[in-house]
């Protein structure tokens, strides 16, 4: 138990002291994308492993060097000033080459017939969309300022943090309160045969809870100028606040109910061990993966719409 209670007091002092060099310095932009990056890493590791667990063979090695490409990818489109376009043709061309090379290292390196090494790239396939391809969302919400442009300058460039605060409080509060609320009332279960210890009662509460502390952190916001000419300027009201902890705590739980379906399926408690008292990246960061792509979503509507 200290054991846990201290990894989890090093994340939290991670994760707020680059929220707070991304206030004061360009440097943080770089760390928040460095630190996406490394859970990509960890997370498409784990992600193989279960696969392979479960048969579904695939390359480990190779769904763990993509997110690096992907992150060199996305930071060189960013210090070039790239258009969208390119960006995007750049991690689909990530993507397409490294399935290439997946499945020809497999043929020749291997000596597997076609079929089956067309079987493997495949399976590493999905090692890129999950989770890599979906925390690439949070590279962009990290860069969503410059996203925006001239449409979103008014928050001083700070719309971003905004929007990275409530990427990571959405999953945190809606797990927090669906757990203890659940234990509180109890009652029929949600998935029982994915994930036996959620309860409809915690997870109605942990949407409804949720909602209400983003409302309120629109408020908080509202207290600093920068933030609350932004909003007022762009429209953003404190529904819009409410709307986004409604549904992004259902889309959290999605994504934590998917994660509990794979370790499930592959038979294990936990997706690894690399994260002493924790598990893995994945059953940490289960719901900010799906969450983060929602969120940008969100916003992108918000300023557009």
């Amino acid at each position: 138990m200290k054991k846990k209670i201290l990894v989890a007091l090093c994340l939290i002092v991670l994760l707020v002291g680059t929220f707070a060099l991304r206030l004061i310095d360009t440097v943080g932009l770089y760390l928040f994308d460095a630190i996406v990056c490394a859970i990509s890493v960890f997370g498409a590791f784990e992600f193989s492993k279960l696969l392979n667990i479960r048969g579904i063979k695939n390359s480990t090695i190779s769904a763990a060097v993509v997110p690096v490409f992907v992150f060199a990818g996305h930071t060189i489109s960013f210090a070039l000033n790239l258009e969208a376009y390119l960006y995007a043709i750049i991690l689909v061309s990530i993507f397409v080459l490294a399935f290439v090379a997946t499945t020809l290292g497999e043929m020749f390196a291997k000596k597997e017939g076609f079929k089956n090494a067309l079987k493997v790239g495949g399976a590493t396939l999905l090692t890129y969309l999950y989770p890599t391809l979906l925390l690439v969302a949070l590279m962009l919400l990290n860069r969503f300022d410059i996203l925006g442009g001239k449409t979103t300058s008014i928050f001083g460039g700070n719309l971003s943090w905004v929007a990275l605060v409530l990427t990571f409080l959405i999953p945190v509060i809606s797990d927090t309160f669906a757990m203890f609320c659940g234990m509180l009332f109890k009652g029929p279960k949600l998935c029982p045969k994915i994930s036996p210890n959620k309860t409809i009662s915690g997870s109605v509460c942990g949407i409804l809870l949720t909602s209400g502390v983003c409302a309120g952190s629109f408020f908080i916001f509202n207290l600093f100028e920068t933030f609350s000419v932004g909003f007022a300027q762009l429209g953003i009201q404190f529904w819009h606040f409410l709307l986004l902890g409604f549904f992004g705590s259902i889309v959290s739980q999605i994504g934590d109910l998917f994660e509990s379906h794979l370790k499930r399926k592959a038979g294990v408690k936990d997706s690894s061990n690399l994260i002493p008292g924790h598990g893995g990246f994945l059953d940490r960061f289960d719901s900010h993966i799906f969450n983060a792509p929602f969120v940008l979503l969100f916003f992108v509507l918000l300023i557009l719409v």
